[in-house]
């Protein structure tokens, strides 16, 4: 009868129903709570394994000052919802981590969620990724905002935590200059032509992304903060007051860029170039080369100093300098017309110094096929930009082969006066013109069939793959072998284009009201992209054969033999 009573009174205090006395029970856990709504608030709790959730819930309460709505518990991605549960029916068990993260309400629709995930599969990228998207949604049920920045031209905003640090910085793509939504005040339609030539408009998100896909196959060799896609919904972003009729939702919903805040201590413009280490510099110069960089200026190059240790008898303080790359939505474009003060590393004392053994092996490391096909897969850029990414790391590979510098390889890349084409526009247009007149690839730099008809007319009609013939279909009986086309006047061809031109107008109509119904406003504002042209090996080819005789060039005007030069006179100290 006693130990009935005791039973029923730890049923009522939350209890398992199981016998407390068992030897089993009485084993104390030490549970160690992971908390990403109060970041860096990290705690232990001590239980035992036939109490209930509730019990756990209500300790958590007492030490964190959490409303029991306002979180959840996850234990291997697996919620503990249910109250009436002992935790040994989880299989929790002795110094196991728990993870308290924000709770949704029903009311209030402020998220964020990852749209696709580019990161790799590291349980360490993965964690700080959603660690950071955790901390921002619990800063967003206690009533902290995101903050748009007091500069720039788009619309980017500070993302921060409980504590009110900021936790990462977002771009929305209709935010972005001369987009529909943003919040300085130049809107246009999507894909109108940005502040930089060859970007458009809704273009800069995929190129943040982008980047750090490009740093992330380098194994993180240029200190790319970790950016993502992801969708955020939340009042405080701007629209347009010509947009909001076509929003079903009060609150609106925003796809953008999520990039970490990386904790720094200036930026490069209040410190002089020449504390930097050479290989912190020559990260960043490396980078906006592979990427083709239009806009690396002193504010997106952040500097975080780390103490260095102080020799005996030295006063002042020696700090070792890192240099971290940010803000890359103009990178990527269509168009080689960058100029040298484009880029602030150009004058940079570092960039005259050779290529140490480390830095040739990273970069004779790098694939730019490789990079272009990951871009392909997971970033939506137009073929023309992967094309000049491809381009500029060739260069860089084909400089660095030939004991150039980053300074060589940046007069070859970028003009010097802006109305001056730069050496490298130069190539490709002489590569462009022997590619399209179907010139030969110079022997030595093409490692494919060398064709045989050097005449456009004859080589389209008559050249022919074999995989072209096995995927065509084969005619039937009775069937003519050869379609052949019946040959008009220049009269009645004009007539027939007119004709295909009304039926395509109609069809365009009619498939312009079909998107009023649905209401679809982005559909209709945007511009029309360029139609996309493709490059195959050839072309490439030609670009490394001229690219070789610019570099062989610049090789030749570094090393000119010097000038003999006589002494007009020895003066007497030297007698």
């Amino acid at each position: 009868m006693k130990q009935g009573q005791v039973k029923r009174k730890f049923e009522s205090f939350g209890f398992c129903s199981s016998n407390p006395y068992d030897p089993r029970a009485q084993q104390e856990l030490v549970l160690h709570i992971s908390n990403l709504i109060q970041k860096g608030n990290d705690f232990t709790i001590k239980m035992y394994s036939w109490m209930k959730i509730s019990i756990l819930k209500q300790k958590i309460h007492k030490t964190t000052k959490l409303d029991l709505a306002d979180f959840r518990i996850l234990y291997k991605n697996q919620e503990l919802s249910l109250n009436n549960q002992d935790l040994e029916d989880y299989g929790i068990k002795n110094h196991v981590s728990l993870k308290l993260m924000a709770r949704k309400q029903g009311q209030q629709l402020y998220f964020i969620n990852s749209i696709h995930n580019i990161l790799e599969e590291s349980k360490k990228t993965q964690e700080i990724f959603q660690n950071a998207k955790w901390a921002v949604e619990g800063a967003f049920m206690k009533g902290i905002t995101p903050k748009l920045t007091d500069f720039g031209t788009q619309g980017t905003y500070i993302l921060e935590d409980l504590n009110h640090k900021p936790v990462a910085i977002f771009k929305p793509y209709d935010e972005e200059a001369f987009a529909p939504n943003n919040p300085r005040g130049m809107r246009a339609k999507m894909n109108s032509p940005g502040l930089r030539q060859g970007i458009l408009s809704g273009e800069g998100v995929d190129r943040e992304v982008a980047a750090y896909l490009i740093d992330q196959s380098s194994g993180h060799y240029h200190n790319v903060p970790i950016t993502n896609y992801v969708q955020i919904c939340h009042p405080a972003f701007h629209e347009a007051e010509e947009y909001k009729q076509f929003q079903y939702e009060k609150i609106p919903i925003k796809e953008g860029s999520f990039q970490l805040y990386i904790k720094h201590d200036d930026n490069v413009g209040n410190y002089g170039s020449g504390l930097y280490p050479s290989k912190e510099a020559r990260k960043i110069a490396i980078l906006d080369i592979r990427i083709l960089n239009c806009d690396r200026n002193e504010e997106n190059i952040l500097v975080r100093k780390k103490k260095m240790n102080q020799p005996i008898g030295q006063t002042r303080q020696a700090y070792d300098y890192f240099l971290i790359p940010i803000d890359h939505g103009y990178a990527y474009p269509d168009c080689f017309k960058i100029c040298r003060d484009e880029v602030v590393w150009y004058h940079w004392g570092q960039m005259t110094q050779p290529f140490t053994q480390e830095e040739k092996c990273f970069i004779e490391k790098i694939d730019p096929i490789k990079d272009i096909q990951i871009l392909r897969e997971k970033v939506k850029l137009r073929e023309i930009c992967l094309r000049n990414a491809r381009i500029s790391t060739t260069l860089l590979k084909l400089g660095a082969q030939s004991d150039l510098t980053i300074h060589d390889i940046s007069e070859i890349l970028y003009r010097e006066d802006p109305d001056e084409l730069s050496p490298i526009e130069i190539a490709i247009s002489k590569a462009e013109h022997n590619y399209d007149n179907n010139i030969r690839v110079p022997k030595g730099y093409s490692n494919f069939k060398e064709k045989i008809f050097s005449n456009n007319l004859i080589q389209k009609s008559l050249e022919f793959d074999q995989s072209t013939l096995e995927n065509q279909p084969r005619p039937k009986l009775g069937q003519p072998l050869i379609n052949l086309e019946i040959i008009k006047d220049e009269d009645e061809n004009k007539n027939l284009n007119n004709d295909k031109k009304i039926k395509n107008t109609q069809q365009i109509q009619l498939s312009d009201k079909k998107l009023a119904r649905v209401g679809s406003q982005q559909e209709i504002k945007k511009c029309p992209k360029p139609i996309e042209k493709v490059w195959n090996e050839d072309f490439y080819s030609h670009v490394n054969f001229f690219l070789q005789q610019i570099i062989d060039s610049k090789i030749q005007e570094k090393f000119q033999s010097p000038r003999k030069y006589r002494a007009r006179y020895i003066s007497e100290e030297v007698k």
